[in-house]
């Protein structure tokens, strides 16, 4: 009887689209040290191995997504209809625009071909998704950190699609990006602000506020070939100073209880590392060294935490389950 009970609690049925924040972490890791090992000489093997992992982390998830949607297409069509899931639609097609990224170096093919299908899947995933913003009522206390994920995805685009396309589809990608991460900024800011406190299982998302600036910075840096001007240190001080005030409210960040979110702090965190050993790339001092060591060591242990807690909430039996909304 337990067992049923158990099987039950436990469905591919309710497995979360949320896990795609998995791969976008690992991702990012893989990228971080592939930086890492041409700036700063660490070892090319923490590069492969982090590749690996994430690679099959993320053919993993993507196969037990789709076969959840060819089994249980209503689970699926009611996550594209939450206001926060639906969010999380799009981390689909930035884990394969992550993975184009994480392989450029070591596959370029490969890189080129997880790029042809992340761009055209990020654009559908961004048209359906405000579609479905504008088409519904909202409340403001449902604007959440988590409505930037699908602005974050065109961003990325033209860190390969300045060599996988013409330019002016790298602009088309940038152009979308920074200016709704604009107007998603303002609203998101003014729900924080003046409405009540977000959910404790949503506060990690608050990182997600570091990316989009981030990763306009690599973006931007990519599509100039490495200048440094007034734009890209606008957009890499926005991310550093959201890191600042983030760290700041560290007694915020509940620890006890783990959620899937806490992923979110992942990503964000790799794509400040990321921009921070760019800048030291173009600029070469002290302080752009010591940033880049010290983002490194806090991207990698944050990772390593949250692996281990998700490693933990498996053996626990706590994911994949109806959670409620």
């Amino acid at each position: 009887m337990e067992s049923s009970t158990l099987l039950k609690k436990r469905s591919l049925e309710h497995f979360p689209v949320q896990l795609f924040a998995v791969v976008m972490g690992m991702s990012g890791l893989s990228i971080v040290y592939a930086k890492a090992y041409h700036l700063l000489a660490m070892p090319y093997a923490i590069y492969e191995i982090l590749l690996l992992v994430d690679t099959l982390l993320f053919f993993g998830i993507f196969t037990a997504y789709m076969f959840k949607w060819l089994l249980y297409p209503a689970a699926v069509q009611k996550e594209f209809n939450h206001p926060i899931k639906s969010s999380f639609m799009a981390a689909i097609s930035i884990s394969f625009l992550l993975l184009s990224i994480a392989y450029y170096d070591y596959a370029p093919t490969l890189s080129i071909l997880f790029w042809y299908i992340g761009a055209p899947l990020q654009l559908f995933f961004t048209l359906t998704i405000i579609h479905y913003w504008i088409h519904n009522e909202f409340k403001v206390v449902h604007s959440n950190p988590a409505w930037f994920i699908p602005i974050v995805g065109n961003v990325l685009v033209p860190v390969v699609g300045v060599e996988a396309a013409p330019m002016f589809v790298s602009l088309f990608y940038f152009a979308i990006g920074i200016f709704f991460w604009l107007i998603f900024f303002a609203i998101v800011m003014y729900r924080i602000v003046f409405h009540h406190p977000l959910a404790k299982k949503l506060i990690p998302t608050l990182f997600i506020f570091i990316a989009p600036p981030a990763i306009g910075f690599i973006s931007y840096f990519r599509i100039t070939s490495g200048s440094i001007d007034m734009v890209s240190m606008f957009l890499y001080f926005v991310a550093l100073f959201t890191l600042l005030l983030l760290l700041f409210m560290l007694k915020m960040y509940d620890r006890s209880q783990f959620f899937i979110s806490w992923w979110a702090y992942t990503f964000p965190l790799a794509a400040i590392t990321i921009a921070t050993l760019l800048l030291h790339m173009a600029m070469q001092n002290a302080v752009t060294l010591y940033g880049s060591i010290i983002l490194i060591i806090l991207t990698t242990g944050v990772v390593g935490f949250v692996t281990l807690r998700t490693i933990q909430a498996c053996r626990e039996e706590t994911i994949c389950i109806l959670e409620e909304d």
